[in-house]
């Protein structure tokens, strides 16, 4: 690999968290070699791809828990290839993280009468992908309603349940299905209601 090669800055990210609230911080910033790529990447298992965009970078401590952010755009990390002599190659889907944000019931204390009582609701900040699912239309009587379905992807630390409800862009989502062996990343089936 010629080092004169690298001449994308890239910039890369690590999830920070503090407070309820995860977000993609940067960590440092390197030279790489960027290389858009024909195909899509399949970055969940259960939606559709992305376009995907390859990185040659000098080896360093980079695992798929990170993130890249190059020209503006946020790249989800799918694989790291150690090519030898130095360098690896990084790919990723370019994706557009949305703010999502979970309203969860505080933890239990017991009272004088040894009963829990509930604390104030805490808000959970943190960042995820959409990619789509499907749409459908359902006939009831006499309406009809729009399902919209997604796939939530998200950092593994970050753990909803079924039935939880997800804020997206001002958009109540229900949790349907969740999908959580992959080792890096979590992903949840979930779905909006509405009426045409």
């Amino acid at each position: 690999m010629n080092p004169g090669k690298l001449k994308d800055r890239i910039k890369i990210l690590k999830l920070n968290h503090s407070d309820n609230v995860y977000t993609w911080d940067e960590e440092i910033e390197i030279w790489a070699k960027a290389e858009q790529q024909k195909g899509t990447n399949i970055f969940s298992k259960v939606g559709l791809g992305a376009k995907s965009v390859k990185f040659t970078i000098r080896k360093r401590d980079i695992t798929l828990h990170n993130a890249i952010k190059w020209q503006g755009k946020h790249c989800f990390l799918t694989d790291i290839m150690d090519t030898g002599r130095g360098y690896i190659e990084v790919t990723a889907a370019l994706v557009e993280p949305r703010i999502c944000t979970v309203e969860r019931t505080g933890e239990p204390t017991l009272n004088e009468l040894n009963r829990p009582v509930y604390g104030d609701p805490v808000m959970l900040t943190f960042p995820g992908c959409l990619t789509e699912k499907y749409i459908r239309n359902i006939q009831d009587d006499p309406m009809s309603v729009i399902e919209t379905q997604y796939v939530l992807v998200t950092p593994k630390v970050i753990e909803l349940q079924e039935r939880e409800i997800v804020m997206i862009d001002n958009v109540s989502y229900i949790v349907l299905i969740s999908h959580t062996l992959d080792e890096y990343k979590n992903e949840y089936e979930i779905m909006a209601r509405s009426e045409p």
